[in-house]
Formats: structure tokens, C-alpha cells, sequence
């Protein structure tokens, strides 16, 4: 099968001719129809986060149809369409016992820990699978486990985002667009921020605030956005120094500040204001699949859907990723097969 590798950090992406993989008594083999390319992807080229051992097939944004069922599989068969979580779990710790599977502590995560699905096949445990309904496509379905449902569980589920709420979402990329639409669909006001007017008109086409920040000054808006009151929940898509500065300058007392991106590893804030006003920051990784299906009925209604800003062919992995270093993609890139 063709598969994309890395092979050794900071270098490239290689596409190669490699073995389809072989599974376990509790697994499947999942044809890869389409999956979405992630800016984390790209860091874990340039080695921010190990995969070693290398080399790893990445790939953690995965839909497509059951071809080979394991021995002890129950419940699905050959031909299935479906959608792959991100996190193989162990199921008994005590995370996993009370639904918490995104911190399970002996997590596997695929395009991570294990192979992914940049490849036509990929090998994942069973628990994995959601069913993917006909009505929706492989290619709008395969950025759910993350572009979409990484902010469902964010929003929703950790800051208990509620109707008539102020929401900034700091960078309208791929994760932020989709954060847009889950806010109205809420019934709360979202302000959100780019530099790229591309970026800042899809935003505004979608009843967001938008804010160029590269030319306007993100604290006037907020203040006349919020009435001088502070935001309700901040969810930084960017993770600088000074993203992570600004929104937690612009929360409300008991305001929750959301960090969903990484490029700067150390934070460093005030803390008199955490404790004098109750403010929280909450780290925000993947979604459980439960959320994954929540997501994906919501897609089946019609209230959301998928922002796809470029499709690639596998053959054209690095151009892929060289546009997305570039910032020139407005929402999700998927890889067809």
C-alpha cells in the first residue's frame, strides 16, 4: 500500500510503498477513503512532539470503510462505512471507567503512538470505529475526530459553554472555524482573530466578530464586544506567548481560557487574577467518541459542517503540507485517496 512516513525529523514527508498492516484478534483494517492534514502533523515532522520509533505513519483525521474484521470483532463487518477515533484506550483505568477516555493513561493514539491513516490502509482497535451515516462524505467526515470534535469537546463539554455567552476565538484556522460554528449554533456571540483577510471574511460570513490583528488593537474590540464585562471563554487556536497573554488579560471573573494550540512551550501569566477572580485555564486535547457521534448527528441534521479550504491527493502530501506551513489554506486540508 502507499503509505506517508516520517522518517527522521526535520526533514520531509515520504511517500513509500510499505506492507499493508496486519491486526489483532480485537482490530480491523480500514481503507482509508480520506483524511485530514493537521498542522500537528507537521510538528511532529519537525519533532516537537516523538513518535519514535521512527519511521511513523501520521495521520490522526481518518473515515473510511472496513476491509478485514478481527477474529473476536463483534458488531461490525466488511464494508462498513465509519470514522476513526483517535485514542486507542485501555478501557480499565480509572479514566477510561468514568468516560474520560482523552486522559487514559495508557493511551495509544493513532498517527501518534501507533500508525495513522496517511495510507490507504490502517490497523486501529474495533472500540475505535464510528459508524459514519451515507448522507455524510468520507472527505467532510474524516477532520471530525479533531478539527470539529476536538472544539465540540472544548466548548461544550469542558467550559460548559452556554446560550448568551461572549466567546473569543483567537485564530480562524481549521480548529477556529469550526469553533465558530459551534458557538451560534450554542446561541452565544464569538469574536475571533487572523491575520489573513481570507481567513477573517470566511469568519465574518459566518456571524463572527472579526478582528485583524495585525492591524487593529484586540483589547478595543473586546472591550465594546463585552460592554467593558470581559469574555466567558477564550479558545486560543494559536498558543503563543502572546496569545495565551492576551486572552487571559480580556477573561471576565470566572471566565475559562481554553488552550487547543502549541508552538510556545512555556506559559507564564499573572496569577493574582486567577485566584482574586476565580479565572480557569484548561488544557484541551481530542474528544471522546462519544463526542465523535454527537458530532456526527449534529452533521446529519444539518446544523454543522465540515470546513474544507483544499483537497490533495496523497501523490501531493508535501505540496499539502507546504501550503498549510504557509497559512494560505481557509479551514481543514483533506488528503483524497
Amino acid at each position: 500500500m502507499r503509505a506517508i512516513q516520517i522518517r527522521e525529523y526535520g526533514t520531509k514527508f515520504y511517500l513509500t510503498q510499505t506492507r499493508i498492516p496486519d491486526i489483532g484478534v480485537n482490530e480491523v483494517l480500514v481503507e482509508v477513503k480520506a483524511s485530514g492534514l493537521c498542522l500537528t502533523d507537521i510538528h511532529l515532522l519537525e519533532g516537537v512532539q516523538s513518535v519514535d520509533p521512527l519511521p511513523r505513519v501520521p495521520g490522526h483525521e481518518n473515515s473510511g470503510v472496513i476491509s478485514k474484521v478481527g477474529s473476536q470483532v463483534k458488531g461490525w463487518r466488511v464494508g462498513q462505512r465509519v470514522v476513526l477515533g483517535i485514542d486507542a484506550n485501555c478501557g480499565r483505568c480509572e479514566f477510561c471507567q468514568r468516560g474520560q477516555t482523552e486522559l487514559c493513561i495508557a493511551n495509544q493514539r493513532v498517527g501518534f503512538e501507533r500508525d495513522g491513516g496517511h495510507a490507504d490502509y490502517v490497523a486501529v482497535p474495533a472500540a475505535n470505529l464510528i459508524e459514519l451515516p451515507d448522507s455524510i462524505s468520507f472527505e467532510d467526515a474524516c477532520i471530525i475526530p479533531d478539527a470539529i470534535g476536538c472544539m465540540y469537546h472544548s466548548l461544550v463539554n469542558l467550559a460548559g459553554m452556554r446560550c448568551g455567552q461572549k466567546v473569543a476565538i483567537l485564530g480562524a484556522g481549521g480548529l477556529g472555524l469550526h469553533g465558530i460554528q459551534l458557538v451560534k449554533l450554542m446561541g452565544s456571540d464569538v469574536i475571533t482573530t487572523s491575520r489573513r483577510q481570507s481567513r477573517l471574511d470566511m469568519a465574518a460570513s459566518m456571524g463572527a466578530e472579526v478582528v485583524d490583528t495585525g492591524k487593529e488593537n484586540i483589547f478595543d474590540r473586546v472591550t465594546k464586544f463585552t460592554a467593558g464585562h470581559g469574555l466567558d471563554i477564550v479558545a486560543d487556536c494559536v498558543g503563543t506567548k502572546q496569545s495565551i497573554k492576551e486572552g487571559l488579560a480580556m477573561l471576565k471573573p470566572g471566565g475559562t481560557f481554553l488552550l487547543l494550540a502549541y508552538i510556545d512551550k512555556e506559559l507564564t501569566f499573572d496569577s493574582i487574577p486567577f485566584f482574586s477572580k476565580e479565572k480557569r485555564i484548561l488544557g484541551c486535547r481530542g474528544c471522546t467518541r462519544l463526542e465523535i457521534k454527537q458530532v456526527i448527528d449534529l452533521m446529519a441534521e444539518g446544523k454543522l459542517s465540515s470546513i474544507i479550504g483544499a483537497r490533495y491527493p496523497i501523490e501531493e502530501f508535501n505540496e499539502a503540507a507546504d501550503e498549510l506551513r504557509q497559512g494560505h489554506v481557509v479551514g481543514r486540508t483533506v488528503i483524497t485517496r
